[in-house]
């Protein structure tokens, strides 16, 4: 009897090392990547904060899928390259152009009250982004941290 309960303990403590393997696999290097239920969560939640009509609601939550959209592709041609981006700045630049014109799609569509609030709400996490980097690469060597939940400002 002691047999077989050493080896269902063995068997159990095996498969939740595979488990936690397998997940840890999943994320390993690729950092946070929003889903689409992510982004309408994400609209909703901006939604209320911007108090934006149900047609600035439904503006502004194409705009985002379609930003969405934009980046899954580049997303995808960076792994189609094979590797990390060998130029990080060009690729940097890229979404930084990216992020600059759905801004102006947002700035037609809010209130300037609202944009203002907006540009102040993204500029507050790129801040905070930067601090959760900083805090956990203080010394600044390698280009990657792994966190839980990378990006999605949750403490």
């Amino acid at each position: 009897m002691k047999r077989v309960v050493n080896f269902k303990t063995i068997g159990l403590a095996l498969l939740l090392s595979l488990l936690a393997l397998n997940i840890s696999a999943q994320g390993a290097g690729r950092g946070f990547q929003m889903t689409e239920e992510d982004i309408k969560e994400r609209v909703a939640n901006n939604a209320k904060l911007l108090e934006l009509n149900d047609e600035q609601h439904k503006k502004v939550l194409a705009v985002e899928m379609d930003f969405y959209n934009k980046m899954q592709i580049e997303r995808q041609k960076m792994r189609n390259a094979g590797g990390p981006p060998t130029d990080r700045e060009a690729m940097r630049a890229k979404m930084t152009k990216m992020r600059d014109e759905r801004n102006v799609e947002y700035e037609a569509i809010l209130t300037p009250d609202q944009y203002k609030q907006f540009i102040d709400q993204q500029e507050q996490r790129q801040r905070e982004m930067r601090e959760q980097r900083q805090q956990s690469n203080p010394d600044g060597e390698g280009g990657t941290t792994e966190r839980s939940e990378r990006g999605r400002g949750r403490n």
